[in-house]
């Protein structure tokens, strides 16, 4: 019988779809069976139609169902399960791709190590009858030809009036719309960097970045974050010696920290700047999940020898690969060739559907309730860890990130694989490491971290551990 969790993350299409699939897969549900029609079962079990539409058809796209026409769907004859290529096993070297992979493929596990929101926080941004609506609006002749290269003047333009109300000096001429902030990243390496080049970076920072510059071929420099901010003293160090053409930072919600940068800080890695002669490529991807109003490079400097770009992915939908660069007209004029020769542009209907979300309101609104489910979910996020027997007193007070350290003699690597193979997925801090260094940390997602599953996992491991450590203590003299 199905039964459906309307208080679960999991979206109620993929709780019918795993239980019709359960059903099939048991024999409960035969080949041949007529299922009830989409009214029927959307009636019964209170569901919309379109819930039922969703369900139904993946379950048709997965081969389990069939639809034939005027007469409805019926089981399909069972056959030989294909493997499913996200059940990936804990083997092979634990690096960015290996986490990287896993999150896109999770399947089963509980992520709790992700830099993406939970589905059921995101199924108000992306509906049919949105995006029907946004193309009604847009009235748009050339749905079907790509967006222009630089990004659809229209949304260029609700994206320098959203920057200026933080303070940055946009302008449409200052935009480049692209697919997401890594094609951002990789656009800033094609063009300003060379093999040999020093590049300073954040330790920990973020872990796609560092597999790019290695790529690039250039020689990648550690600066300490610290809860304040870069390590400028330290960064200073290196620019004194090394002379990197660039340094990337993240001066909000650092991945994966989720600590802020202060005002001195910024204001010092500005002069440092301009009296070294660096660019500063500023990441500024979670910066919509603050709840107040902090300070940024891109502001202070009025976009002088700083890069600012930033992404829609993290915020509205991994499957909404949009994202911008904020910069002087003559960087942004580079990088478009450098665009237009990699990938040619973007999708016009993506572009459409941002306007109308920044246009209605949607957009500021959805941030609003998602920035209040993430603080929400946090403090669950925190109990249970501290429950499970982590140290929460370093986590950062705002963001996605939980920042968190192991109990001494955990190896972490160990570990990873083990909750891989319990059905969780961990994020281990030595990926975020640029040269690979060990790292008694994990990253944790604030938003899908507060599950008893994690308190019952890391206090078995923590208390075998702790008995082994007992079994080895010496034995008192005398």
């Amino acid at each position: 019988m199905l039964r459906l969790d309307r208080a679960s993350p999991v979206p109620l299409t993929e709780q019918i779809v795993a239980a019709l699939s359960d059903d099939i897969a048991a024999g409960r549900l035969t080949a041949g069976t007529r299922l009830p029609s989409i009214r029927q079962f959307a009636d019964k079990f209170d569901v919309s139609p379109y819930t039922v539409i969703n369900a139904y058809d993946r379950l048709v796209a997965l081969g389990r169902i069939a639809s034939r026409q005027g007469a409805g769907f019926f089981v399909c004859r069972a056959s030989a399960e294909p493997q499913d290529p996200a059940r990936l096993d804990s083997g092979g070297e634990i690096d960015a791709m290996w986490l990287t992979r896993r999150i896109l493929e999770a399947g089963d596990h509980l992520v709790s190590g992700s830099g993406f929101l939970p589905p059921a926080w995101l199924e108000d941004t992306l509906s049919p009858s949105l995006i029907a609506r946004a193309l009604r609006e847009a009235g748009d002749a050339h749905t079907h030809e790509p967006a222009p290269p630089q990004g659809l003047p229209a949304l260029r333009e609700q994206l320098a009036l959203k920057l200026r109300a933080q303070g940055i000096p946009a302008d449409a001429g200052r935009l480049l719309v692209t697919n997401g902030a890594t094609q951002a990243i990789d656009l800033v390496c094609r063009q300003f960097l060379r093999p040999g080049d020093a590049v300073v970076v954040e330790e920990p920072g973020y872990h796609i970045l560092f597999n790019r510059l290695v790529e690039a071929g250039v020689r990648v420099l550690p600066m300490p974050r610290r809860p304040d901010g870069p390590d400028v003293d330290r960064l200073e160090a290196l620019v004194r010696e090394y002379r990197p053409r660039m340094v990337f930072v993240q001066s909000v919600l650092h991945n994966p920290t989720g600590w802020d940068a202060s005002a001195p800080v910024l204001h010092r890695l500005l002069t440092l700047a301009e009296r070294h002669d660096f660019l500063i490529a500023e990441d500024d991807v979670y910066g919509d999940l603050h709840p107040g109003e902090p300070l940024r490079l891109a502001q202070l400097s009025g976009l002088r020898r700083v890069i600012y770009f930033g992404s829609f992915s993290k915020v509205l939908s991994p499957a909404m690969r949009l994202g911008f660069v904020c910069a002087e007209p003559s960087i942004i004029d580079s990088l478009l060739g450098q665009r237009v020769g990699s990938v040619l542009t973007g999708s016009r209907l993506d572009e459409l559907l941002l306007i109308h979300l920044l246009q209605s309101g949607r957009f500021r609104k959805h941030l609003a309730r998602t920035r209040e489910r993430l603080a929400r979910a946090r403090t669950r996020s925190l109990s249970t860890l501290a429950e499970a027997g982590f140290d929460t007193s370093g986590a950062a007070e705002h963001g996605l990130f939980l920042w968190l350290p192991l109990p001494d003699g955990v190896d972490a690597d160990a570990l990873v694989r083990d909750a891989y193979d319990n059905g969780i997925l961990l994020a281990p801090g030595r990926l975020f490491m640029p040269l690979g260094d060990a790292s008694r940390y994990l990253r944790f997602s604030a938003a899908a971290s507060g599950y008893a599953r994690l308190v019952d996992y890391f206090r078995a491991r923590f208390a075998a551990l702790e008995g082994w450590r007992t079994m080895r203590l010496p034995s008192p003299p005398g």
